[in-house]
């Protein structure tokens, strides 16, 4: 039977731990203020479009769209 992308469940391919999730969240709390200046330097301003390949939980992708402005 093939599922089509609709059906399929939203959860991480590889699978995840509890753990594995607060190791995650308590690593983008540490480089936050490291990736929004990093992100301010850069040069990125509102209306721009970014693209975030293979960065991780999403946490760069979203501090990204806060400074785009979506």
């Amino acid at each position: 039977m093939i599922m089509s992308n609709q059906n399929r469940d939203a959860e991480y391919t590889m699978g995840r731990s509890e753990e594995e999730t607060q190791r995650l969240i308590e690593q983008s709390q540490l480089y936050d203020d490291v990736t929004r200046r990093f992100l301010l330097r850069s040069g990125i301003a509102k209306g721009m479009k970014v693209l975030d390949v293979g960065s991780g939980a999403g946490d760069v992708a979203l501090t990204a769209a806060e400074f785009v402005g979506h």
